[in-house]
């Protein structure tokens, strides 16, 4: 059996097509324009984190939460605190006992 692509835009089957092609008409599509002007609301911004971990994600992929851990556990060597917030927040976002047993284990006593 075989298979045939039809375009949506094919002469034969839009009304006014050779209207159009002799000057007569303006095609459909010629016509159609973003009519909403500033009625709609402005987009939100997506939630950096969000965007942090699926950057991350794809990177290394499935390996992620353990590779944002060892990511953490870099920075609590360095004292960087913020840098460790982060990573345990990814990490979070990926394997929640994870984190709550990395977080634990990073946490000096």
């Amino acid at each position: 059996m075989s298979v045939r692509f039809a375009s949506a835009n094919h002469p034969v089957r839009r009304l006014g097509w050779r209207a159009a092609g002799r000057g007569l008409l303006a095609p459909a599509l010629a016509r159609a324009a973003n009519d909403n002007g500033d009625a709609r609301p402005a987009p939100k911004a997506f939630d950096p984190l969000l965007t942090a971990a699926l950057r991350h994600f794809a990177v290394h992929g499935l390996a992620s939460a353990e590779a944002a851990v060892d990511l953490a556990a870099e920075a609590c060597h360095r004292d960087d605190a913020d840098a460790k917030d982060h990573w345990l927040a990814v990490t979070r976002m990926f394997d929640r006992r994870l984190a709550a047993r990395s977080e634990r284990d990073l946490v000096p006593a």
